[in-house]
């Protein structure tokens, strides 16, 4: 008998996708039973793998993004209600400072970009919700450059 092998401590990388030119991220639109919420992509981790292979992986093979380059703010994410669900928060820029692309488009029609500001005076809900702390906190400058706890 095979017992399935796990992917190690981390089962998930969640890539935010900024835009440094205009101060925006990229979320994409999912349906929840208790209403619509705004988040980023949730990429399985492979045993093995490393969060910013992963999400390299999943933005310039699977959605054929310009090249990018992950910030050096990483946040580990666990899941409230479920241990094993725990994931890396990476920021993704471009690698060239700008995107010439629209990278939404690669993401399907439900994404959109957003200002921060624009989320909170909405009140939109975002999933993770630490994640606007966190691309605060990097445009504001005031995190540390290394790995951050979101919990």
């Amino acid at each position: 008998m095979t017992t399935a092998r796990r992917p190690g401590p981390y089962n998930f990388v969640f890539p935010v996708i900024l835009d440094p030119l205009t101060g925006r991220i990229l979320l994409v639109r999912r349906r929840e039973p208790a209403g619509p919420c705004w988040t980023v992509p949730k990429v399985p981790m492979r045993a093995g793998a490393t969060f910013r292979r992963a999400a390299m992986q999943f933005l310039r093979r699977r959605r054929q993004l310009p090249p990018v380059r992950i910030a050096p703010v990483v946040g580990r994410l666990f899941a409230v209600d479920d241990v094993d669900k725990r994931g890396y928060v990476v920021l993704v820029l471009p690698a060239d400072g700008s995107w010439k692309d629209r990278p939404g488009r690669m993401l399907g029609p439900e994404a959109r970009w957003w200002a921060v500001s624009e989320l909170r005076s909405e009140r939109a809900t975002v999933e993770p919700p630490q994640m606007l702390d966190l691309v605060d906190g990097y445009w504001e400058g005031w995190l540390p450059d290394g790995e951050v706890s979101l919990v």
